[in-house]
């Protein structure tokens, strides 16, 4: 999948989500801060269940829904800030690999 698929499909589902009109920065920001405290929590779950702690658990696969639905909502706010976040990951990455002088590269 490319970002471009996951923003086309954004798209087309915001104008049938109900109420999407209200959301506006500092909600998507919220948005983005609670998905990815539900990876968190998720991964803790997970590894209570790992190690035998008593309480709720998660799987792996709660753990990808998490991630999925903060990559779903991170794209939500790059659109409405109108930043290209495919664009943004390369530029970071390579940016990074420059840095500490790493070979690896995402092409451009």
């Amino acid at each position: 999948m490319r970002f471009q698929d996951l923003r086309d499909a954004n798209a087309i589902r915001r104008t049938e989500w109900p109420g999407d009109d209200q959301a506006d920065t500092a909600f998507r920001a919220l948005e983005v801060a609670g998905e990815f405290g539900e990876v968190a929590e998720a991964v803790k779950k997970m590894l209570r269940a790992e190690r035998g702690i008593k309480g709720s658990t998660a799987t792996l696969q709660d753990v990808a829904d998490e991630m999925a639905d903060a990559i779903i909502s991170l794209d939500l706010l790059a659109d409405h800030l109108g930043i290209d976040l495919g664009a943004s990951v390369v530029r970071k990455f390579n940016k990074t690999s420059q840095k500490y002088d790493l070979r690896t590269r995402l092409p451009e």
